[in-house]
């Protein structure tokens, strides 16, 4: 692959180097590139802060940060990239979206809007279930720190799955990833891991598989997950990332989400090359758990409580399901984040219901006035960031429509029930884990205390942790070891705390800077996280979306 450098332009010899698995940051080279045009002595200023500091008497400029994004690379160190790597030239589009500029110039690979992959029938599609592997193709993956050597062996499966009606059926796609360590347990089993990423996108260039494969240009959506997949690698666990949204991008539609990802489910089960295989009475050698945060959780939450009724033949094989800042109540969220910094969730949420309910989309047509129909226009097209960015702290509930109160007018208010979890008896069977903090503000606590009341009152076994000192984002940091660790037992088989209809409730204080924490994800992994989170979403006036 060809590399691509970026010169410090203090005309200081010292370059980047990047093959999409790696960076070396300040390398100084025998043979360096010719820069891109005369670079001379502070005529631009180093993006990148550890470059800065090797360049003595010269200093980083504020300004050039809002032309940059942070992606987390090689070892602790989070990078700050120009979003245009010829960044001494004048960024194009200056007034553009992050959206914008992120496509301004053509793609390693095709987006997925350009992609047959993504949307192909065979002419055989009617007759097929749910679940069945359509195509795929192996993909070299963006950098994950520490499987290099040997490389991760990753491909993109398309697979069919079911629309939110539960009858129109559609085409998805998944990404497996395979470290070298990946090996049956004494019993003859693999360990399997179905990560539900976090989407949060009604749009569809910015799906997951798109983000996870190496020469995209949505590098930012595969940072905000690689920490968290990395951990789980290390423990030799096959994971498969589903793009749960599916080929509608139906942000917030809890059906077809939960559809999508226990058919990625029989789809990865069935895809020959990652190894699992099937035992002498025809079982596979698996044992699966799932995993997801925010968004993420919405549809390992739906996927749970489907599971029995849609997809029973999975029940050998699941072992358990985690989730973190579960949103299972669209409505109450909606009520809770208007006039604030998540505001701009109830727009990407009500396209991504209104792309799975074409009389949504039309009561939205009809109800929206000007500053409503351009939001959510925005959020068919344009990435989550901008999405919040656009609708920050605005009142999205009382000046967007021509209608006072949308959540509870004839087809807004039914949609929204429709996707409230625990409703129409649905419960998990297999054992969970939900852990949410108490000071969200994005999910409302109560909501998930009512949850948890509501399944184990059928019958649910759920260890819940409530955490009494992390917002949402801190706790997708904070809370990743005790879910690793939890799904760790699972897989050695161990009992939960909690029984069937009688969950084990604790209140604690998580914290990734405890000796727990650093057994569970190794120094290294650990320190990434905290640098991650310390440098990037906890700063002094840093929104944790930006």
């Amino acid at each position: 692959m060809v590399a691509r450098w970026v010169r410090c332009t203090h005309n200081c010899s010292k370059y980047r180097r990047g093959n999409n698995r790696n960076l070396v940051v300040g390398e100084k080279m025998s043979n360096p590139p010719p820069p891109h045009g005369p670079a001379r002595k502070g005529n631009a200023k180093c993006h990148d802060p550890t470059i800065a500091r090797r360049c003595s008497n010269h200093r980083h400029d504020p300004a050039d940060q809002q032309n940059t994004m942070v992606l987390p690379l090689d070892g602790p160190t989070a990078l700050r990239i120009p979003l245009l790597l010829q960044s001494r030239s004048p960024i194009p589009y200056p007034n553009a979206s992050f959206s914008e500029r992120l496509f301004s110039k053509k793609a390693g690979i095709l987006l997925p809007s350009q992609d047959p992959f993504y949307t192909d029938r065979p002419s055989d599609f009617s007759a097929l279930a749910s679940g069945s592997i359509l195509r795929s193709r192996p993909i070299e993956v963006v950098y994950f720190p520490g499987f290099d050597d040997p490389p991760l062996q990753a491909w993109q499966v398309a697979y069919k799955t079911k629309a939110q009606d539960g009858m129109t059926p559609q085409v998805t796609v998944l990404t497996i990833l395979c470290p070298s360590t990946a090996a049956p347990d004494s019993d003859g089993k693999y360990r399997v891991m179905i990560y539900g990423a976090k989407s949060d996108s009604a749009a569809t260039n910015f799906r997951t598989s798109y983000a996870l494969r190496a020469g995209n240009d949505y590098t930012l959506g595969a940072a905000s997950e690689q920490v968290f997949i990395a951990p789980c690698l290390d423990r030799g666990w096959i994971t498969v990332v589903p793009d749960y949204e599916s080929e509608t991008c139906a942000f917030g539609a809890g059906y077809q989400s939960g559809y999508a990802f226990l058919d990625s489910i029989r789809a990865a089960l069935n895809f020959e090359p990652m190894g699992v295989g099937k035992d002498a009475e025809g079982k596979f050698k698996a044992k699966i758990t799932m995993w997801g945060y925010s968004g993420g959780a919405l549809a390992v939450g739906w996927a749970a409580q489907l599971q029995l009724t849609y997809a029973a033949e999975l029940t050998q094989y699941i072992v358990g399901a985690s989730m973190g800042g579960l949103p299972n109540d669209l409505k109450a969220i909606a009520e809770h984040t208007n006039k604030g910094v998540a505001a701009g969730l109830i727009v990407g949420v009500m396209q991504g219901l209104a792309n799975a309910y074409t009389y949504l989309q039309e009561w939205l047509d009809q109800h929206a006035n000007k500053t409503g129909k351009a939001a959510l226009q925005m959020a068919r097209t344009q990435s989550f960031k901008d999405v919040m960015a656009h609708n920050i702290e605005k009142d999205v509930l009382g000046t967007y429509f021509d209608v006072q109160d949308i959540l509870t007018t004839g087809i807004p208010a039914q949609v929204l029930g429709e996707n409230k979890m625990g409703n129409y008896g649905l419960v998990p069977t297999m054992p969970c884990q939900i852990y949410q903090s108490l000071h969200d503000e994005v999910v409302p606590f109560k909501t998930t205390d009512d949850l948890v009341t509501t399944w184990s009152a059928a019958g649910a076994c759920i260890d819940y942790t409530r955490d009494e000192l992390s917002a949402h984002i801190i706790l997708c940091f904070t809370g990743c070891a005790a879910a690793i660790d939890w799904m760790q037992d699972r897989f050695d088989g161990k009992k939960t705390r909690a029984k069937k209809g009688e969950p084990n409730i604790e209140t604690v204080v998580t914290s990734l800077d405890t000796n727990e924490a650093s057994a569970t994800l190794g120094k290294q992994r650990q320190t990434d996280l905290q640098n991650l989170l310390e440098n990037q979403y906890v700063k002094p006036g840093r929104i944790w979306w930006t």
